[in-house]
């Protein structure tokens, strides 16, 4: 599988497919136990997530409660964590480049009500996920990896996520993408791959393809190439 800078592909496939155990793989976050990731020439200790971000992977997980954010920090902990070395010197947190980085992240991606002082539960569940982006947006990847971007979020906020997710490949990311949502996988994607019982069972693209054909390749046991 290769995703190139700019280019978003997204991962369809039931439940049990293997698509966020491939998104965790790739960030390294588990240790796989054949193959490899090269990320610009560049490959990764595997079962590092600090390896993977040190060569440009940044990684949203499915769960923004379970995984991807402290709830009870602050909006600013949230955002800075996954940047430290760029706000410390000495080993020292600097709190004005703390402040800044924040903001300026909260601001991009239009964080409203956020207080960076204020703790991350208190926010609606779009701002949550939004703070959870503004993390690793923070860190300009050069691929960012999204799993289930938009769930448990009102239209509003999935609006507002699906042209962040455009802008940051049309500004060179490259991004990969997976969706329980055929239409959303689809509608953001260049690419579509499919997968099944962990391996790819399919790969189309995404803009001469329907929903009933990626349903159908999630069930299929051929390989489809299109």
């Amino acid at each position: 599988m290769t995703v190139h800078r700019g280019e978003i592909v997204g991962i369809a496939g039931l439940v049990g497919s293997g698509r966020s155990e491939l998104a965790r793989l790739v960030f390294g976050a588990d240790r796989p136990d054949s193959g490899e990731v090269t990320v610009n020439g560049r490959r990764p200790r595997p079962g590092s997530p600090a390896a993977g971000m040190r060569a440009g992977i940044a990684m949203v997980p499915e769960s923004r409660k379970d995984q991807g954010l402290h709830l009870t920090q602050s909006v600013r902990d949230n955002v800075t964590m996954a940047s430290i070395s760029r706000i410390s010197r000495g080993g020292v947190r600097r709190p004005g480049a703390e402040s800044r980085l924040a903001a300026d992240a909260t601001a991009r991606l239009d964080v409203r009500g956020a207080d960076l002082g204020g703790q991350v539960w208190t926010l609606s569940g779009g701002n949550q996920q939004k703070v959870m982006f503004a993390k690793w947006i923070a860190r300009k990847p050069d691929l960012l990896i999204v799993d289930e971007p938009t769930r448990g979020v009102d239209v509003g906020a999935k609006a507002e996520i699906h042209r962040l997710i455009t802008d940051l490949a049309r500004a060179g990311t490259a991004v990969l993408l997976i969706s329980s949502e055929v239409e959303e996988v689809l509608g953001l994607s260049h690419r579509v791959i499919v997968m099944r019982q962990g391996r790819v069972s399919a790969s189309f693209t995404a803009s001469q393809t329907s929903p009933e054909e990626v349903l159908a390749a999630a069930f299929a046991d051929k390989e489809v190439v299109r």
